[in-house]
């Protein structure tokens, strides 16, 4: 397979040009059977991804605080009925 095509293949048939350039990362366009232009494909950025939310900090703002040992035990009394 070669990477270069002729005017009339780009003006027909750019799926072919179009696989040709991305299997050879750049093609020559002929005009008459002389190259007169190169075509390249444009170097592909790396998409930025958002950062991941933190999710401890999400739960921790949201959970109440735990309850002191003590606060448990007189919880629990109450609950029981000891009191």
């Amino acid at each position: 397979m070669s990477n270069s095509v002729t005017i009339r293949e780009l003006r027909t048939d750019f799926r072919s040009v179009k696989r040709k350039i991305e299997h050879h990362g750049q093609v020559i366009i002929t005009d008459n059977g002389v190259p007169s232009y190169e075509l390249k494909a444009l170097p592909q950025k790396p998409k930025k991804l958002p950062p991941m939310p933190d999710y401890m900090a999400r739960l921790r703002k949201r959970q109440p605080q735990p309850m002191s040992e003590e606060k448990t035990r007189e919880l629990w009394e109450h609950e029981r009925g000891d009191r």
